[in-house]
Formats: structure tokens, C-alpha cells, sequence
């Protein structure tokens, strides 16, 4: 189910198993996240209906395809040698695949821009595992 936090704060939880382990998730405030119903409500999270996800949905795709590249952006599309190295970088991070390196750089699409966030204190995964492993390759 879909929540929204409008908590004001971090809201912290964990999924998984004794057996296959546990990763902890963080969702800023203002963030929605697609989690398991209980969850959202232990956390007093604002469930998203179905009119809300479409007009979220069409406002993400407004912003997406509005937006031109440009500067650093548009360098960065004409060099697809530096988006495989950035690429193999991040998924040569433990915890870090092929779909998690791939969410990062949807978000930072250079390695500067990833560099800029780090120094700024952003978190860049959802994961705190992840983040962590990002921050500590990546952080100078």
C-alpha cells in the first residue's frame, strides 16, 4: 500500500527475516514509500488513494519530461564511457546491484552530482546500509 509521510520526521523501519537477514528503510518527510499496510499505520504514516497516486503519477511525469539537460547533464549523456565506469563503480559496492545503482544514478546522474549530495549530508539510498557503503566509497 502506499503512504506518504507528513510526519515532520524521518520514519525508520525494518523488513525481513531472522533468516534472511533485516534491512532497515528510511522515509523523509514528504517522501511516499510502498510498504505493507501495518507498517504505515505503526508509523502514523498518511495512506495515498488512488485519485492521489494518479495525480502524483502525472505530476513526477510532468517534471520528468519538462526538464532539458543541461551543463554537467548534458555532458555526462554525450560520455557513455563515464556512465559505465560510474555504473560499475556503484554496483562494485556491496549491497549495491544492478537496480540500486541504477535508482542512484536516476537521482545523481554524475558521480559529481553524487559527490555534491555526499558533502551536503543528503541521504542517497533509502537503505542505510546502502547509503553508508555509498557515502564511505565515495565521500573524500
Amino acid at each position: 500500500m502506499e503512504f506518504k509521510n507528513e510526519t515532520g520526521e524521518n520514519a525508520k523501519y525494518r523488513l525481513g527475516s531472522v533468516k534472511s537477514g533485516y534491512d532497515w528503510y528510511t522515509i523523509k518527510p514528504g517522501d511516499t514509500a510502498d510498504i505493507p499496510e501495518h507498517i504505515g499505520d505503526i508509523l502514523n504514516l498518511t495512506k495515498i488513494e488512488a485519485e492521489q497516486k494518479m495525480e502524483l503519477a502525472q505530476i513526477m511525469a510532468q517534471e520528468l519530461f519538462s526538464e532539458e539537460p543541461t551543463g554537467d547533464d548534458a555532458e555526462f549523456q554525450e560520455d557513455p564511457e563515464a556512465e559505465a565506469k560510474y555504473k560499475k563503480k556503484l554496483i562494485d559496492i556491496d549491497g549495491v546491484g544492478k537496480k540500486t545503482a541504477e535508482d542512484i544514478m536516476a537521482k545523481y546522474p554524475t558521480e559529481k552530482e553524487l559527490k555534491n549530495a555526499i558533502r551536503q549530508g543528503e541521504e542517497i539510498h533509502k537503505r542505510d546500509d546502502v547509503d553508508e557503503a555509498v557515502k564511505e566509497t565515495f565521500g573524500e
